[in-house]
């Protein structure tokens, strides 16, 4: 019966206003907002009154709390890594932010004297994460601004990073002159066609996008690369209010080897 009244028309109306409102003016919470079909779309929509995207001082300031903390949706991916590392391994780690994964792994694989780990990320993030490798004496940790650097190196990382992209990863990957032997994607996908929506994650606004499970790994396949495992991440959510159909309470997470 409540449910009922809360879809009423002129109710969901009022609660859509209120939400828009709470959306645009709460802070510190990992919010979402509306479906579009494009990225585009959803970039038009984006409010005006704060930072969009991480390539900002505030955003490239984030998750520096994270690089002491691994969750369980690491797992995974550190034994993998275990596994894979050796002596001479490259690791391009797109989208990495500081090198949060970088500092937090640190703890829990041997990783062998002679390795590389390079992050990608925007400008702003860039610069953050040269400042506090440089106060932490970080070694083998190196920051790019070439997106497509993972050309020619051993294992690409993409760790919450793609849903913030307008990037085409099997179809780059078909572009490089060396691909990646391996490739350890954490990512939210969805049943339905591709979509967007807007997240508002505290210090700014970013277009997400959700794809398709299943073209999205046949892609990748595609690309010349074979699915070896996949998980669930369950802490991982992306609720979006007023679209049930479009919510998904768990990303997936990905390993591919070449073929």
């Amino acid at each position: 019966m409540l449910n009922a009244v809360k879809n009423l028309y002129p109710i969901k109306v009022i609660r859509k206003l209120k939400y828009d409102s709470h959306f645009k003016n709460i802070r510190g919470l990992n919010l979402f907002r509306g479906v579009f079909e494009t990225f585009e779309e959803a970039e038009k929509s984006l409010p005006d009154h704060l930072n969009q995207g991480y390539d900002n001082k505030e955003s490239a300031s984030m998750y520096k709390n994270y690089c002491n903390t691994v969750n369980p949706s690491d797992y995974p991916n550190l034994l993998w890594l275990s596994k894979i590392l050796k002596e001479g391994s490259s690791i391009f780690d797109l989208g990495g932010h500081i090198g949060v994964k970088y500092y937090s792994y640190q703890e829990y694989i041997n990783f062998p004297k002679d390795y590389s780990w390079t992050v990608y990320d925007v400008p702003a993030v860039v610069e953050e994460g040269k400042k506090w490798s440089k106060d932490n004496n970080t070694t083998n940790l190196s920051f790019s601004n070439d997106v497509m650097g993972f050309d020619g190196v051993e294992t690409l990382l993409l760790s919450g990073s793609l849903q913030y992209m307008d990037f085409d990863i099997a179809k780059e990957l078909k572009s490089v002159n060396s691909k990646p032997r391996n490739i350890i994607i954490s990512i939210p996908l969805t049943n339905l066609d591709t979509f967007y929506t807007i997240n508002n994650i505290g210090s700014s606004y970013c277009v997400y996008v959700l794809r398709n499970e299943n073209k999205f790994i046949k892609d990748i396949e595609d690309a010349g690369y074979e699915l070896v495992d996949k998980w669930r991440n369950e802490g991982k959510k992306c609720t979006i209010p007023f679209f049930p159909k479009h919510s998904i309470d768990g990303y997936r997470g990905l390993y591919f080897r070449i073929k």
